[in-house]
């Protein structure tokens, strides 16, 4: 009988703990493809941005377009920040 609920209190304890270790797993996992996804758009933005500089260095006067160019590696680099601070949160 004693054996019995001390088997019944250990189980239900390794299920809490597999079900806390399992929802941190998750948020790391969610936390991994935001940033994968980030990396791929902050290839891209690269690859725009050498598009707008044009060939061999020759700038284009497209203003407007770089300045967007600008706003999205800033925009970037604010969800990288982001991203920092929930792997900090989800490690703690």
């Amino acid at each position: 009988m004693v054996f019995d609920i001390i088997s019944f209190l250990a189980g239900v304890a390794a299920g809490a703990i597999t079900g806390v270790l399992a929802a941190i797993l998750h948020g790391l996992e969610n936390t991994a493809d935001l940033q994968e996804r980030l990396r791929r758009v902050t290839k891209e933005v690269e690859s725009m941005d050498s598009m707008v500089r044009g060939p061999k260095g020759h700038n284009m006067d497209d203003y407007a377009v770089k300045q967007k160019v600008q706003e999205l590696r800033k925009d970037l680099e604010e969800i990288h920040e982001e991203i920092r601070r929930m792997y900090k949160k989800t490690t703690r």
